[in-house]
């Protein structure tokens, strides 16, 4: 088992941890009070605005679709391993990019809510604002979940790009 897969397992008990104590009210938790020293927020002298990580919501299905032509044009001799993995990477990529692209939407009109950072490659932004404005991002299509921002920096690790 490597190094990485153990963060995997704890960032994706994070996201079911932080769905579930949404739907419970348990919101000091997931930091939405702004009271932790590595929260990003806005101006720093209100205590109602806190941050929350925002995971991508990529359409799936679409890209294990994608991924299934690449098989076949594979197994057909169209293109090689290296072909295949290059454009499925380009391919991932684009997803990812216009799920960032719908989120980051979603965040620009929801007022009192702010995006602070983008982990493009990840499929992430950090959240800032007030506590009714991230939660409402619950319910937009274009967030898969709410986790905690220590999960997603955690899970990030301090070599990937950010971009914000």
């Amino acid at each position: 088992m490597d190094e990485t897969t153990p963060k995997r397992r704890r960032f994706l008990e994070g996201i079911s941890v932080g769905g579930g104590m949404l739907l419970a009210g348990c919101t000091d938790q997931l930091d939405l009070g702004g009271e932790s020293g590595t929260a990003a927020q806005n101006d720093g002298d209100d205590a109602s605005v806190g941050s929350v990580a925002a995971i991508a919501n990529v359409d799936q299905k679409a890209l294990q679709e994608e991924q299934v032509a690449l098989q076949e044009e594979l197994q057909n001799g169209n293109i090689t391993q290296e072909e295949a993995q290059e454009e499925f990477a380009e391919i991932r990529e684009e997803y990812l990019n216009e799920a960032i692209d719908a989120l980051t939407g979603a965040v620009a009109e929801t007022s009192g809510a702010d995006v602070d950072e983008e982990y493009r490659s990840f499929g992430a932004v950090i959240v800032s604002g007030e506590p009714a404005a991230l939660l409402s991002l619950v319910n937009a299509e274009s967030v898969r979940a709410l986790v905690s921002t220590a999960d997603v920096e955690e899970s990030v690790g301090t070599g990937t790009e950010t971009q914000g």
